[in-house]
């Protein structure tokens, strides 16, 4: 009675829950932040192969890349052979 209701032990519990609420909160906020940031592979697809096409048309446009390079790297990344 003199402890006013604090047990033997009882700061060693009111550390732990405090730990242990702190671990759970940083838990969901990791786990929030990974599905927020993770990406459908649809979407990854798609990005990418844009951007590889406009990577391309951009070295072309640039002067980086001859026209026979041009041709045959967007033959490869369309899969069909364009006319000349």
């Amino acid at each position: 009675m003199w402890n006013y209701g604090m047990h033997n032990g009882s700061w060693g519990n009111m550390f732990f829950w405090a730990i242990f609420l702190l671990v759970v909160v940083v838990l969901a906020v990791v786990l929030v932040v990974y599905f927020m940031r993770k990406t459908p592979p649809a979407e990854i697809g798609n990005r990418s192969s844009s951007s590889a096409l406009d990577l391309l048309k951009e070295r072309y446009a640039r002067g980086e890349i001859s026209t026979e390079e041009y041709r045959e790297r967007l033959r490869e990344l369309e899969g069909y052979d364009i006319k000349k």
